[in-house]
C-alpha cells in the first residue's frame, strides 16, 4: 500500500511539475506548448479511467479519473487567474470540440462493426453515450470552476481557502452526476462511488497545496449586454479587464496615492457606515507649507519629489487601513477609519515627527507640513462636514508655526 501511495505521489509530481514547467515559462515557449500538453494528458486520462485501478488499502482508484482529471482542472484554474478569461476559454472549447469529434467517430466504428460482433457493438455504444455525458460534464465543470473560484475571491478568502472550496465543491458535483450515470446505466456498486470520493478528495488537497504555493512564491497572485458579451468567458474577461482599468483610474500618477475620483466614491460610503454603526472615524488634511516657494526657488521636479516623500512618509506611518487621497495640488486626504478624536490627535504627532525626523533624499531644504483634523460626531456627519471643519483646524495650524497642528476650530 505505501509503495502504492508513494508511486502516486511521483506521478503527481511529475504531472503537475511538468505541466507548471511549462506554464511557467509560457512566454519563451508559447502557451500553444501548454494547452498542448494538456490535451494529450487528456488522452492518457480517458484511457487510464477506464482501463486502471490501484489498490489503496480497502480502496480501488483509477489514475485517471482521481489523479489527472482534478489536475487538469485545477491547471484551467491557474490559466484563468495568471492569464484570463478570453485565455483559458480555448482550451476548454478545445476540449469539448475534442471529446465531441472522439465520439462521433466512437458512433461511426460501431456502425462499421459487423452485425455478427455484437458485444462491440454493445461496447462502443455504451462509450459513446458515457463518452457524449462526461464531456458535457467537463465543460460544465470547468466553466463552473473559474465561476466559483471567481466568486470565492471575491469574497477575500485566503487564496488556498479559495481554491481548495473550489476544487472539492466542483469534484464533489462531478462525482455525484457522472457516478449516478454510472450506477443507474451500468450497475458500477456504491463501493466504487466511495472509492473514487475518497481519492479526489485526498488530491484536491495536494493540489490545492502545489498551486498555491507556485502562485505565492513562483507568480505572485494578483487579474441589455450586447452578443459579444453572451459568451461567459468573454464576460468575465470584459469584468477583469474594466475592474483593473478602474483601479488604474482611481490612483494619482505621480504620488501612488487615491485620486479626488476615488475619494467621491469611497469617502460618503466610510463617513456614512461609521456614523450609522456608531464606529469612530477621522480625517486628516495634510499640506506642505511654502510649497509655491519650493516650486518657484527649486524648480517643480523638486516640488514633484516632495509630493511623493510625503505621500511614502504618510504610508510608512499609519495603518493599511488608511486611505490616502490626492485631493489637489500639495494638499492631501487621510481618512482614519474606527480612530476617535484623541485616536487622531495621536496620529498627527507622529505625523509630525516623522516629517521632522525624517531627512527628504537629494533635498536641500526640509519638510514641514501643516495638518487640520476632523472626527465624528462631533465634527460632522458627512463627509463634507468633516472636510470643512479639518480645513479651518488646516489653516488655523498655518497661522502659526510651520508644521503646527491646531487642536481646536477655528472660529466660525
Amino acid at each position: 500500500m505505501l509503495n502504492v501511495i508513494v508511486l502516486a505521489l511521483v506521478q503527481i509530481a511529475i504531472y503537475f511539475g511538468v505541466m507548471l514547467a511549462l506554464f511557467r515559462y509560457r512566454r519563451m515557449l508559447g502557451i500553444g506548448m501548454f494547452f498542448s500538453a494538456l490535451c494529450g494528458v487528456t488522452f492518457a486520462e480517458t484511457y487510464l479511467a477506464t482501463s486502471v485501478f490501484l489498490d489503496v488499502g480497502p480502496v480501488s482508484l483509477s489514475p485517471g479519473s482521481v489523479l489527472l482529471f482534478p489536475g487538469k482542472l485545477f491547471l484551467l484554474v491557474l490559466v484563468y487567474i495568471r492569464e484570463d478569461a478570453e485565455t483559458v476559454r480555448q482550451p476548454i472549447y478545445g476540449l469539448l470540440l475534442g471529446n465531441l469529434i472522439i465520439t462521433a467517430l466512437i458512433v461511426l466504428v460501431g456502425l462499421q462493426a459487423p452485425d455478427t460482433n455484437a458485444v462491440a457493438v454493445t461496447i462502443i455504444s455504451e462509450s459513446a453515450w458515457l463518452s457524449v455525458w462526461g464531456t458535457f460534464l467537463l465543460f460544465v465543470d470547468c466553466i463552473a470552476m473559474i465561476i466559483l473560484y471567481e466568486k470565492l475571491s471575491q469574497l477575500r478568502l485566503p487564496l488556498w481557502v479559495a481554491l481548495w472550496l473550489t476544487g472539492a465543491i466542483i469534484l464533489t458535483a462531478d462525482h455525484l452526476a457522472f457516478f449516478s450515470a454510472l450506477h443507474l446505466f451500468f450497475d458500477v456498486p456504491l463501493s466504487a462511488f466511495r472509492d473514487g470520493f475518497v481519492g479526489k478528495m485526498a488530491v484536491c488537497l495536494i493540489y490545492t497545496t502545489i498551486l498555491w504555493a507556485y502562485l505565492r512564491f513562483m507568480e505572485h497572485h494578483e487579474m441589455g449586454l450586447g452578443p459579444d458579451l453572451r459568451d461567459v468567458f468573454v464576460a468575465l474577461t470584459y469584468r477583469q479587464r474594466f475592474e483593473a482599468l478602474d483601479v488604474v483610474a482611481k490612483i494619482d500618477i505621480l504620488t501612488g496615492a487615491r485620486n479626488r475620483r476615488a475619494l467621491a466614491e469611497e469617502g460618503p460610503r466610510l463617513v456614512r457606515e461609521a456614523t450609522a454603526t456608531g464606529r469612530p472615524l477621522s480625517v486628516l488634511l495634510v499640506d506642505i507649507d511654502a510649497f509655491k516657494q519650493v516650486n518657484d526657488e527649486y524648480g517643480h521636479a523638486a516640488g514633484d519629489r516632495a509630493l511623493k516623500f510625503l505621500v511614502e512618509l504618510i504610508k510608512s506611518t499609519l495603518r493599511d487601513t488608511d486611505p490616502v487621497y490626492r485631493l489637489g495640488g500639495d494638499e492631501f486626504l487621510i481618512v482614519l477609519p474606527n480612530a476617535t478624536a484623541n485616536d487622531a490627535n495621536s496620529i498627527v504627532e507622529d505625523l509630525r515627527e516623522a516629517a521632522r525626523d525624517t531627512a527628504m533624499p537629494e533635498s536641500p531644504w526640509s519638510l514641514h507640513i501643516s495638518i487640520g483634523k476632523a472626527s465624528t460626531i462631533e465634527d460632522g456627519r458627512s463627509l463634507d462636514e468633516l472636510l470643512e471643519a479639518a480645513d479651518k483646524r488646516l489653516y488655523r495650524s498655518k497661522a502659526h508655526r510651520p508644521g503646527r497642528f491646531a487642536e481646536s476650530p477655528a472660529p466660525a
